[in-house]
């Protein structure tokens, strides 16, 4: 992961001043685009994209937001949720909304739905906990084709034998491994694992970014208005420049994950380098939902009125890194070493994913 982050795009991408804030998700279509920003001199502030569905952007304090809109229910719970906690991070948000869900002041199917996702993202992230355990026994030299061929005792004498294989090559104790693994698995949440034939589910940032990929690709539709052709291909190219930024840092993650042994041993070092490029990536992706949502309803609208909103959701689209800092020595995502190292992350995590369902269904 250093290798990758200290060079070219991700290494400028990290220079670049963060998008204020993070969407809260409102009900109100008034406030589709509002954010909530920490400010160092005011507080907690809302801005307020496209408030007069002109492109302007307002700036209220927090607690005056409902003073703007009349709020549903659930928009005043979220609203004093998210100033209480003063969540101004997507993973603040988020985590406002799962309490908020578990709570049951969001409704009792959103409780259902919420306590479901939990159960599941668990299950998951032990999952990925072990695939990585397992992975890392595969790169210090362990014979897991032993214990792929025997599922039923891959857990007894075999796996003892790999655990004391990965501790002598990896010279750090088997407790520190455990640990770090943990720790990992934690950390890839949001992102999650490339496996192929989606075995393991990827994280909601990958979800997301491969829903802005097909975005950029989908909206080459064709407009009778001339303006309004330009206006979605400014969009559409900006989408795309998200989609290759987001994809060359999922790639430097995955990176972490494919030299396993390396990030495991340079532990201390490659967190707080790995949570802040999942942090930074889910500021670059957090307003792309609600801009789709946005042109979609553009070019389901009245063709007469698409030129002008068209132009207004270009106003409002996220700053970017410049341009200069997208073409240094790491290119970007699609490129032959994106793609091959995807591959063999995905080659190998699917061999192993196959593994452990097959002793799971020996098992039951």
């Amino acid at each position: 992961m250093a290798r990758w982050v200290g060079t070219g795009i991700i290494r400028n991408w990290f220079a670049q001043n963060r998008t204020c804030g993070a969407v809260v998700p409102f009900e109100d279509p008034a406030l589709r685009m509002a954010r909530a920003c920490d400010d160092e001199h005011d507080g907690l502030i809302a801005v307020l994209r496209d408030f007069a569905n002109n492109g302007t952007a307002y700036i209220v304090p927090w607690a005056s937001l409902p003073l703007m809109v009349t709020m549903t229910d659930r928009d005043l719970a979220l609203h004093e949720a998210v100033g209480a906690r003063k969540a101004s991070t997507p993973a603040q948000v988020r985590a406002v909304i799962s309490d908020l869900a578990l709570s049951g002041a969001l409704g009792t199917d959103a409780k259902v739905r919420e306590s479901e996702r939990i159960g599941v993202e668990q299950s998951r992230r032990a999952d990925v906990e072990l695939v990585l355990i397992l992975h890392l026994m595969d790169r210090c030299g362990a014979v897991l084709t032993t214990l792929l061929a025997d599922p039923t005792h891959w857990r007894d004498v075999h796996a003892t034998s790999a655990v004391t294989a990965t501790v002598a090559a990896m010279g750090i104790g088997r407790q520190i491994i455990a640990k770090r693994i943990a720790e990992f698995a934690t950390v890839l949440t949001p992102v999650g694992l490339v496996a192929a034939d989606e075995m393991l589910h990827p994280g909601w940032l990958r979800v997301l970014h491969n829903e802005i990929d097909g975005f950029s690709r989908s909206i080459d539709v064709p407009l009778q208005s001339p303006d309004a052709r330009v206006h979605l291909t400014a969009i559409a190219e900006s989408a795309q420049t998200v989609a290759q930024l987001s994809g060359a840092v999922i790639s430097a993650i995955d990176y972490a994950v494919l030299d396993i042994g390396g990030t495991i041993r340079r532990w201390d070092a490659e967190l707080p380098v790995i949570t802040q490029a999942i942090d930074r990536l889910s500021f670059l992706l957090d307003e792309w939902p609600s801009l789709i949502k946005s042109v979609h309803d553009v070019l389901r609208g009245p063709p007469d009125e698409m030129a002008k909103q068209l132009r207004t959701v270009r106003t409002i689209l996220p700053r970017l890194p410049e341009a200069d800092s997208l073409h240094g020595d790491c290119t970007l995502d699609g490129d032959s070493k994106s793609l091959s190292i995807s591959c063999a992350l995905s080659a190998r995590l699917a061999t192993i994913w196959s593994f452990i369902r097959s002793s799971r269904s020996i098992d039951h």
